[in-house]
């Protein structure tokens, strides 16, 4: 779970602005949307709004860049000499900041870094209690300092020169620690597993590319699929999976498929994702070590005549929007069943909005989710105290330096009975766009 996340001097961030999860208060409705997470609390859902330009999107997108430095453990390569904030009056700091709280395996971390293009400039790991923070490790500049208690190694000099001169200025040492010497720090190695695994980001024009193979091997995946696509009314009546082997020929004849099934090969029993030219439908290519067999897998829509007898579909003639549909079922499924964050920009895009309302009202109703959904929209029928407690709701609003700014609809005082859409479109939250009078414009 996220518990707080911080941006500094990024896009359209000038100061520090945080986005939190902390339930509010003022808001007494939905409890089951409120998590434990070791000493503190948090709430699995969050919606963010703003008009175009106002740094939804932004926020999302820093996050990526701090979960694509975890992983890659470098910041080399990431195009970041554009990345601070443009508006300043004074000369602009090349620094920018980031730091995220989260809860994993019921231990609460805050993980801080500051950089500039090429540099790490500071990199701190802290393991939060209820009364006091303790640092795990820190880093400024050349100068690294750790918490014995924490390393299974002994601390001496030597061993902090040691990492020092392997851990180049551009490097995290988080990624260092977690990648290389996993078994040196159970807390760092948690923090590290926690951005690789737990933390996925869905920006528009997602695409999961498993879920052929989703649906053959997981049955539960496959009841959820086939109970919740009818409900939505698309024309879909189930989703069925069509398994074929591939001979030497039909796969020596496409190089490109050559080297899919090659990483196939490479790794038994784990889905590839392959897609013919043109065609922007994927396939999974699996490959079965105990048969010694290549399949490829497809998802078939089946419909149904009036007579209900089935009719197989292809795939590229389902509309946009329920192939969306599709690609996020392992999203909705992963909320529900297997814990996780996910953070999803534009969650709306090419659905229709009682469809979209229909399965976030799945999610908010939910007593057995077990993860964490945070997503940017403009699609105001999902503002609905019905699916949402105040503090759910965010807005993005950029100030008169251009800047953008973070409040939840919480710091309003809002009756449990209140119609929030109407008041969010009448402007009364901030939130959406001001625009000049059409009529003195002339049209």
């Amino acid at each position: 779970m996220i518990l707080r996340f911080i941006v500094e001097n990024i896009t359209s961030f000038k100061d520090a602005v945080e986005f939190n999860t902390f339930p509010s208060s003022k808001s007494h409705n939905h409890d089951n949307h409120k998590v434990s997470c070791g000493h503190a609390t948090a709430l699995r859902m969050a919606a963010i709004y703003g008009a175009n330009g106002a740094g939804k999107s932004n926020l999302i997108d820093t996050l990526l860049l701090l979960n694509t430095m975890v992983r890659n453990g470098s910041i080399l390569g990431l195009s970041l000499a554009d990345v601070p904030f443009k508006f300043n009056n004074n000369v602009a700091s090349d620094i920018s900041g980031l730091a995220i709280e989260f809860n994993y395996n019921d231990n609460v971390f805050y993980y801080h870094v500051e950089f500039s293009e090429n540099v790490i400039h500071l990199e701190e790991l802290l393991l939060c209690n209820k009364n006091k923070d303790i640092t795990i490790f820190k880093r400024e500049g050349d100068d690294i300092t750790v918490k014995g208690k924490f390393f299974t190694q002994r601390t001496n000099s030597l061993y902090l020169d040691t990492i020092k001169r392997m851990v180049r200025p551009d490097m995290l040492m988080l990624s260092f620690m977690g990648y290389y010497y996993p078994n040196e720090s159970s807390y760092i190695t948690e923090a590290y597993r926690w951005f690789v695994s737990k933390l996925r980001i869905v920006k528009p024009g997602y695409v999961s590319g498993f879920v052929p193979h989703l649906l053959d091997t997981d049955k539960q995946f496959s009841d959820l699929v086939n109970t919740t696509i009818p409900e939505l009314k698309t024309g879909i009546d189930k989703l069925v999976v069509k398994k074929d082997v591939l001979t030497d020929n039909v796969i020596n004849s496409n190089p490109t498929l050559q080297s899919v099934v090659k990483q196939a090969k490479d790794h038994p029993g784990e889905p590839q994702a392959y897609s013919e030219p043109f065609n922007p439908i994927s396939y999974n290519i699996v490959y079965d070590s105990q048969q010694d067999v290549v399949y490829s897998k497809k998802i078939v829509p089946i419909h149904k005549r009036l007579d209900n007898s089935e009719v197989e579909m292809s795939m590229l003639s389902e509309s946009d929007g329920t192939r969306r549909l599709i690609e996020y079922m392992p999203l909705f499924y992963s909320v529900i069943q297997n814990g996780g964050v996910y953070v999803v920009d534009e969650i709306e895009r090419s659905i229709h909005p009682i469809l979209i309302k229909s399965i976030i009202s799945k999610i908010s109703e939910s007593t057995k989710a077990t993860g964490q959904l945070i997503f940017t929209t403009h699609e105001s029928g999902l503002l609905d105290q019905n699916i949402f407690r105040p503090d759910e709701i965010w807005f993005a609003q950029k100030d008169s330096e251009q800047a953008t700014q973070l409040y939840p609809l919480s710091d309003f005082n809002i009756h449990h009975t209140a119609n929030i859409e109407n008041g969010y479109l009448n402007g009364r939250y901030g939130g959406i766009p001001f625009l000049s009078n059409l009529k003195d414009l002339h049209w």
